[in-house]
């Protein structure tokens, strides 16, 4: 029987002034950095004279001769030969290849010893090389007393040898953790037979495991652990030099090594020890700068024993000199891969000053298992900045546009996509004060070409013609949800919207508790079926699937409709209990490279409540197809199942990155373009999770689970909260072909966009959460929301 691997997770479980009348546009009938050091590499120099700036690092795949399913690491040896380690997707094997001129062409050195091949009693996590060609492997063997960690020493020829090092046990704090594992399971070993599952782990069965590791030189290794020491220890006997406990230390953080220098970097700081004395070092101002302006490090080189290092962010790859005042930005991250939102660097070789390679998984990549290598070359004619600029904006920040906007400027290096993004939790902006600036700059002529939409009052800005027509982009829609790509066309068959996904209001639960189908008025007359979740949480829920009702044709809003809302929805949710409600958070959990962010507002985030019986009935947008989970939850119902979410308002979609391009734009066609590669069947499989594509193919590939085809696998995940040994075990494989149709049919059974503007969801969300709470009757709450609606309104 073959293990899969176990990696630990969070503790918790899963987040306008409109007076432009004499605009043309849609509803109109007109018949007319950080510091720089100014390097000639970092492709920011400004010419003498006013010309244009040369100079930009060119980036180029690389195609490797075998598919890797993960690669450990990349260097670049004392001899000038690049090493890749890593495991062949093909015949699973631990494998090791170099390239003699660059990465240009590869061979196989050798595969790992069969210590490291036993896939029956264990499995590698990690693997580590040195500048000299060896490599460290941590092998966790899996026995009856649980999983023991080994690390093997293999040389640069092959040969291999054990590290005596043994990790100590993980003292037992008492506070909880998640975790999640997997195990394939054989095709002739079926659930509730002999052995099928028996090598699925408790808790107990973890002592301790390693997180990361490191060569530190050529002669010793950083170890991280579960409970955040960092062990140095000699590669030669396994004696440890230092020890660095980081227990407690609230924010994520990665080791790096560079001459004889450690990094501890978390997404705030950089962290130097001296490795020699164990001591840290005086902060690097320019260096901490940059990390709280750019983020978290994901792959770190040196080419000087470490009196500088180069280093890779979201925002790009930087250059730093330990004891300088500057920063230097190389590549700007914006303009090619490294910026986007589902690549997650590995590794880092600085070949020389002028070329790189980078190994990352890409989840939106073609190659298999989405393991990638890229080369970046510097080229001193071509332009720093491409001389085309299209401005794109939104409210939030969107990943799939970050994807697209990656793609797209790979393909049109003509073209840069100045992608800006109004609110931030650092900028303080409000919603309201955003759309406000928005609008002036329109009006001068300085706003964005293309815009999403979402949070908008789109149909406000249709009628005061601020959008252009799209329609000549979609020539052929049947290819399309037509009833959800042409949620905002006028009477004149303008497209001036575009919704490229959408999500779904929907409902599970059991049989005894909910009905799909069932509307809002017998649904919330069953009192207290809502109870035990947040109540802000359920005030905007309810709002997607019923502030579409509320909405009279003058766009002012029914009282009435909002005071039969704040009623009904406080008798579903009944008396409010501030001691069964957890404090809701925005989670991420980050696994082998991959990051899903989750939203307290998703159906997917009461999974475990539902399952455990805290809540009767999970509420929430749907915006991706989790068969296996889903199917997991309904079974520990006994026979649950999912539907629309009842509401005021009938067949509810919540329109999601709704594309509009300015009728002022300085840049129309180029705005068409880029906003018809978003409806592309390309960037429409690109799925991180903020809805559903409205392109039928794509809207089949993210939910059909046809990754999981010819795989057999079990999951075990843990829930946070107060039992840290609630687990569901649901199977990864495709969807079956009638749950795949169920879902198109929901699709297209939708007919109602619910109501976008964010400035009246505010006010909706807030007084309603007073009046689950008790703080406020539902009359009151509605006086309190009309109030603040009418004065938005009026501005």
């Amino acid at each position: 029987m073959k293990y899969g691997i176990l990696k630990r997770g969070a503790g918790i479980l899963l987040s306008a002034v409109l007076i432009l009348g004499s605009l043309a546009g849609c509803g109109k009938t007109d018949n007319g950095a950080v510091g720089n050091e100014g390097n000639s590499q970092t492709g920011e120099k400004v010419e003498e004279g006013g010309e244009q700036a040369l100079g930009r690092f060119l980036e180029e795949d690389v195609t490797l001769p075998i598919v890797f399913s993960n690669i450990y690491d990349m260097r670049k040896l004392e001899d000038g030969t690049i090493r890749i380690i890593g495991k062949n997707a093909d015949d699973g094997k631990e494998t090791v290849w170099d390239s003699k001129d660059s990465g240009v062409n590869w061979e196989k050195a050798f595969d790992a010893p069969g210590e490291l091949q036993d896939e029956e009693n264990g499995y590698i996590d990690y693997a580590a090389l040195s500048l000299d060609g060896q490599s460290v492997w941590v092998y966790n063997r899996i026995a009856e007393g649980g999983i023991k960690p080994i690390l093997y020493l293999v040389s640069s020829k092959g040969s291999i040898g054990q590290i005596p090092f043994e990790l100590p046990a993980a003292e037992q704090s008492g506070q909880a953790f998640a975790q999640s594992f997997s195990t394939n399971v054989s095709a002739d070993e079926k659930e509730g037979e002999e052995g099928a599952g028996d090598n699925v782990m408790n808790r107990s069965d973890v002592k301790n495991l390693i997180l990361d590791i490191c060569f530190l030189g050529a002669d010793q290794i950083m170890v991280t652990d579960m409970t955040d020491k960092i062990f140095q220890i000699s590669i030669s006997d396994g004696s440890v030099k230092q020890t660095y406990d980081f227990n407690g230390m609230e924010d994520t953080h990665q080791v790096f090594t560079a001459g004889k220098k450690m990094l501890v970097v978390t997404s705030t700081e950089v962290l130097v020890y001296d490795t020699e004395t164990g001591e840290q070092q005086q902060a690097e101002e320019a260096l901490q700068q940059s990390v709280a302006e750019s983020g978290f490090f994901h792959a770190v080189d040196s080419m000087d024993a470490g009196e500088s290092i180069y280093y890779l962010t979201g925002k790009g790859l930087f250059h730093y000199k330990f004891g300088g005042s500057v920063m230097e930005q190389l590549i700007d991250g914006s303009m090619n891969t490294l910026g986007s939102p589902a690549f997650y660097p590995g590794a880092l070789t600085m070949i020389d000053e002028q070329n790189l390679l980078i190994a990352a998984n890409d989840a939106n990549s073609e190659v298999g298992d989405g393991m990638v290598l890229l080369r970046y070359t510097w080229s001193k004619d071509t332009p720093a900045k491409p001389d085309k600029e299209l401005k794109v904006y939104s409210l939030y920040n969107n990943r799939e546009l970050r994807q697209a906007v990656s793609s797209f400027q790979k393909d049109h290096p003509d073209v840069y996509v100045n992608y800006q993004v109004a609110l931030s939790e650092e900028n303080g902006t409000t919603v309201s004060d955003a759309l406000k600036t928005l609008t002036t700059e329109i009006m001068a002529g300085k706003g964005p070409d293309l815009i999403l939409l979402d949070g908008m009052p789109v149909n406000t800005y249709i009628e005061k013609g601020i959008l252009k027509d799209m329609s000549p982009i979609l020539a052929d829609k049947s290819n399309y949800f037509e009833n959800i790509l042409t949620a905002y066309q006028d009477a004149q068959g303008q497209l001036c919207a575009i919704p490229a996904r959408f999500m779904i209001p929907a409902a599970q639960g059991g049989s005894a508790n909910y009905t799909p189908g069932e509307d809002f008025d017998t649904f919330t007359a069953k009192q207290g079926i809502l109870a035990n979740t947040d109540p802000e949480a359920i005030v905007e829920r309810f709002w997607y699937s019923c502030g579409a009702a509320w909405q009279k044709e003058d766009k002012t809003l029914d009282a009435g409709k909002i005071t039969e809302f704040l009623s009904k929805l406080k008798n579903a949710y009944g008396e409010y209990d501030s001691s069964a409600v957890d404090e809701e958070v925005y989670q991420s959990i980050s696994q082998g490279g991959a990051v899903n962010e989750l939203h307290k507002v998703s159906l997917s985030w009461g999974d475990f409540d539902l399952a455990f019986g805290r809540i009767k009935v999970s509420t929430g947008l749907f915006g991706r197809m989790d068969y296996g989970m889903m199917n997991s939850v309904n079974e520990k119902l006994g026979g649950g199942d999912y539907g629309l979410m009842p509401g005021q308002a009938k067949q509810v979609f919540v329109p999601a990155m709704i594309l509009g391009i300015s009728s002022k734009a300085a840049q129309p066609e180029t705005a068409e373009e880029f906003a018809g590669y978003l409806l592309s069947s390309e960037a429409q499989k690109v799925s991180q999770f903020g809805g559903f594509p409205v392109e039928k193919e794509a809207f089949k590939s993210v939910i059909d689970g046809h990754e999981y085809a010819d795989k057999e696998s079990l999951v075990g995940v843990a829930g946070g909260g107060s039992d840290i040994d609630e687990i569901l075990d649901y199977a990864l494989i495709p969807t079956p072909e009638e749950e795949i149709q169920k879902l198109t049919n929901l699709a297209e059974s939708l007919t109602t966009p619910a109501l976008q503007d964010d400035v009246i969801k505010a006010a909706v969300v807030e007084q309603g959460t007073k009046v689950l709470k008790g703080e406020l009757s539902p009359e009151e709450g509605t006086d309190a929301i009309m109030q603040k609606v009418n004065i938005y309104l009026a501005e």
